[in-house]
């Protein structure tokens, strides 16, 4: 884990498109300030057991579904069917990366969709959160995914 005088300092880090002004993806691409960061973790991450690392204990929690992905091609898919009920609704999802150096971000669930192979480049363990509801994704460097119903706090 790294310090806070680190976290979220490395907004240069995030896929270019969440960085481009200009690209239309881009500018519905919103990054989090500390307190939104540590208002989302209250919610979200720290409401599960932590392994070593950054990596949530899902051997003392109980998860709903485990996938692999391959390759990217198959990451793009799998994150296609995961987000798709909050991309019919229209609504956001958040992506916490596992560096923590990179400012979280939300955007629409369809803009996850269409960068998924953006973001699993940009850092290949990170969590996504479809907002206002009880799911954490968890995606890890080795291709497991896990998702989670978020425990009530």
């Amino acid at each position: 884990m790294t310090g806070n005088s680190s976290r979220a300092s490395r907004p240069e880090y995030l896929p270019d498109f969440m960085n481009d002004p200009h690209d239309d993806d881009g500018r519905q691409v919103v990054k989090l300030d500390l307190a939104e960061d540590r208002e989302l973790a209250a919610a979200t991450l720290n409401r599960f057991p932590a392994a070593s690392g950054d990596v949530i204990d899902f051997e003392s929690a109980s998860y709903r579904e485990r996938l692999w992905w391959d390759d990217e091609e198959h990451w793009t898919r799998m994150a296609a069917e995961l987000l798709s009920p909050y991309v019919r609704r229209g609504e956001r999802v958040a992506v916490i990366w596992g560096n923590h150096v990179m400012p979280v971000v939300t955007m629409p669930a369809d803009v996850a969709v269409r960068h998924a192979r953006d973001i699993l480049d940009a850092g290949p363990h990170f969590w996504i959160h479809p907002l206002g509801h009880p799911v954490l994704i968890e995606c890890l460097m080795d291709g497991q995914v896990t998702i989670a119903a978020i425990p009530e706090g």
